[in-house]
């Protein structure tokens, strides 16, 4: 009896400590696994910590720079952060009395995507910006542009300057009349229309006509192709999220953060910023006279629609134009002059409101009034106006920009960020397609006991 009891104690005991030794072995790899676990979450929130301080300080955004301030950004750099985080909480922290079941390490640690700054052509740096703009409540008088959008297209599908080529071919096509001078010689009577030294400005810089001075303007010139809207764009996949593209926002996002003609940023490399993103030319002086000559255009288009309707000027003009010998000698000169005349007085007022706007003034897009004369036509010279109630230079700025496809802004936008953080910061491999605002790594690593483990973590910004 005795021997039966014994081996049935014997039985029970194996039994018991395999089942402890069981529960041991589940208990030590739990207690791994959610070691490994605390790890990972504790090397991706690391990750995501080292956001560039330059960018987030002078634009707000907060994202990874996968250059980490060296050369050339790429994938390893941020895998072999991650590694070193998870491995510091795992290998080096989880050793001696604080590994009693053996070490837990890092194997591998792969990332196998990223979000960038340049998602979905740069919505994911518009809805950063547009979120921005919400929280802190920055608004400006751009907001009130975009309601003003039809008649700001109206203005820039109008074509006056081509009109009035027309009018100035129709009277070069009519004949000269002829008299016969004191010697009975037939000669053609010159037209000496006014509006001819006018017309022969069309083609000259609306920055000198305007008088703007380049010397508040930056030197530098860009290469364009090393900026995103113009290289090949990586990283621009976004898993199907829905960002914010609030224009109003957006627009309000780059008036506080960007520079402009009169209103330089500081360590920007550019100083005519906004002007870069409706005209997007390698310098100031290229983007000022772009935008100068689409004001001019626009300005144009509205004072030759004012000039035509103005019975009061039409008379000044006729009168002007039938004080020509030419015109008294053959009537069919007299309507294409008038015409020619009004189209000057037209061109001389978009000058006076190209300089205002420059210098700090407002012109409204479509005139109730005007200041246009037949007198500064025939005297030849230029006149200034202080602008009154209307649109400022920034508003027109800000209409030249909505008039932009988003994508176009977008990428525009980000080129100014990776121009000054190329600048200010020395960093040469900024790119903001190496920007990252979320990442999906696979971290794989191996316990004690030699239990595998591999976890799949999906963490970012937003």
């Amino acid at each position: 009896m005795k021997g039966y009891l014994t081996i049935f104690l014997a039985l029970s005991l194996s039994i018991m400590t395999g089942f402890v030794l069981l529960l041991t072995g589940g208990a030590i790899r739990n207690a791994e696994k959610v070691r490994f676990e605390c790890a990972a979450d504790t090397g991706m929130n690391a990750v995501l910590s080292e956001f560039h301080a330059g960018l987030f300080k002078r634009y707000d955004l907060i994202y990874v720079d996968a250059s980490y301030l060296g050369k050339a950004p790429s994938i390893a750099n941020v895998e072999d952060r991650l590694e070193y985080y998870v491995e510091e909480n795992t290998s080096r922290a989880l050793s001696g009395s604080r590994s009693p079941w053996g070490r837990l390490s890092v194997e591998n640690t792969d990332v196998l995507s990223v979000e960038t700054a340049a998602a979905d052509k740069g919505a994911s740096m518009r809805n950063q910006a547009v979120l921005y703009i919400e929280d802190t409540g920055i608004s400006g008088k751009e907001r009130e542009v975009p309601e003003m959008m039809e008649e700001v297209r109206a203005l820039e599908n109008a074509s006056p300057m081509d009109d009035w080529a027309g009018v100035m071919g129709q009277i070069a096509g009519i004949e000269l009349p002829r008299i016969q001078n004191d010697e009975g010689v037939w000669e053609e009577v010159p037209l000496s229309n006014p509006a001819d030294w006018v017309y022969a400005l069309a083609g000259s810089d609306i920055l000198y006509l305007s008088q703007i001075e380049s010397h508040d303007l930056s030197p530098a010139k860009v290469l364009l192709q090393e900026y995103i809207s113009h290289r090949y764009i990586q990283n621009d996949g976004s898993a199907g999220r829905r960002y914010r593209e609030d224009e109003e926002l957006f627009l309000s996002y780059l008036f506080d953060k960007m520079g402009r003609f009169g209103s330089k940023k500081e360590e920007s490399l550019l100083s005519c910023q906004l002007e870069y993103i409706a005209a997007g030319e390698a310098s100031d002086m290229d983007n000022m006279r772009a935008v100068a000559e689409r004001l001019f255009r626009w300005r144009f288009a509205d004072n030759v629609s004012k000039a035509m309707a103005d019975g009061r000027l039409r008379e000044e003009a006729s009168r002007a134009a039938g004080q020509l010998l030419a015109v008294t000698l053959k009537e069919e000169f007299r309507s294409p002059v008038t015409e020619s005349i009004l189209y000057a007085c037209a061109f001389l007022e978009s000058i006076c409101d190209v300089r205002a706007l420059f210098f700090g003034g407002a012109v409204p897009l479509r005139k109730s009034g005007h200041s246009m004369s037949v007198r500064h036509v025939l005297e030849g010279g230029f006149y200034t106006s202080g602008g009154g109630l209307g649109l400022s230079y920034g508003q027109y700025l800000a209409a030249m920009i909505l008039l932009l496809d988003k994508e176009e802004v977008n990428l525009r936008a980000m080129d100014i960020m990776e121009m000054d953080i190329r600048s200010a910061d020395g960093n040469k491999g900024f790119s903001m397609d190496w920007c990252i605002e979320r990442l999906e790594a696979r971290i794989t690593g191996v316990g004690g006991m030699g239990n595998q483990y591999s976890l799949n973590r999906k963490y970012g910004y937003f």
